[in-house]
């Protein structure tokens, strides 16, 4: 469609003089760094409550350094585990596949439908319910492609 000389990802087909390319070299690069460490969030802030709470009276420089080396050996574990087992992933697709549909779509729908039930029309209800049937859909068929691709390199690394 795009000619004989296109690369197998886009990125490769960009001329490399313009700063352009340059800019969505980094920001593909930039960006699976930036939504890890998103998604890695709400372990660390409740990690970080708990600490918080144990140790109220103590300074405030010391907790913030203590709650930084936290993230950063929470970051640390994971790139370790990513390392030492080869289906890594496999498993970070497993659970982004479901988790990551539940908190964009289907929790903010559920949470939605909850809070202004009341106040919402039938069309907006059924509307809303399609969304979460849908995400649900999507997320069920995204952990079977996930565990399907676990399960078909586990056998082909073993035989």
């Amino acid at each position: 469609m795009f000619g004989e000389h296109t690369e197998s990802q886009v990125t490769l087909s960009m001329p490399l003089h313009f700063i352009s390319t340059k800019i969505v070299l980094w920001s593909t690069i930039v960006t699976p760094i930036f939504k890890f460490a998103l998604q890695l969030s709400p372990i660390t802030t409740a990690l970080e409550n708990q600490l918080y709470r144990r140790h109220h009276k103590g300074s405030k420089m010391v907790l913030f350094g203590i709650g930084t080396l936290m993230r950063s050996s929470v970051l640390a574990a994971i790139v370790i585990g990513s390392m030492v087992f080869p289906y890594f992933q496999y498993i970070v697709a497993l659970v982004g596949s479901s988790m990551t549909i539940a908190i964009c779509m289907i929790f903010p729908c559920i949470f939605y439908l909850k809070l202004f039930w009341h106040h919402l029309k039938l069309r907006s209800i059924i509307l809303i319910s399609i969304l979460v049937f849908f995400g649900m859909i999507v997320a069920t068929c995204g952990t079977i492609v996930a565990l399907q691709g676990l399960v078909d390199s586990k056998r082909n690394h073993t035989s």
